[in-house]
């Protein structure tokens, strides 16, 4: 989702971005409704000292943490945390 809406954002072809995020299909995850409320659980006990999370964010961090998974972000409020490969990609 947020590829697909930072490629828009940046004045990409809705076509070509619709392209780009259709080739991350075969790595999509499916997730159930109990790791969804335990993502929304991470979210509401979320560290008052750091950056507030989106409800992906939480999703896709609490899915990677009970995984044993990499997540990857550019979101500064998730440096330096467990698990996190962090980086960033200058828009435009």
């Amino acid at each position: 989702m947020e590829v697909y809406y930072a490629l828009l954002r940046d004045g990409g072809a809705r076509q070509a971005a619709r392209a780009v995020v259709s080739s991350f299909e075969p790595l999509l995850l499916e997730f159930s409704l109990p790791e969804v409320l335990d993502a929304m659980d991470l979210r509401t006990r979320w560290p008052r000292n750091r950056p507030r999370i989106s409800y992906v964010d939480a999703i896709g961090y609490s899915l990677a943490q009970r995984r044993k998974l990499r997540f990857l972000t550019g979101d500064r409020a998730f440096k330096g945390l467990p698990g996190v490969a962090f980086v960033r990609i200058p828009s435009g």
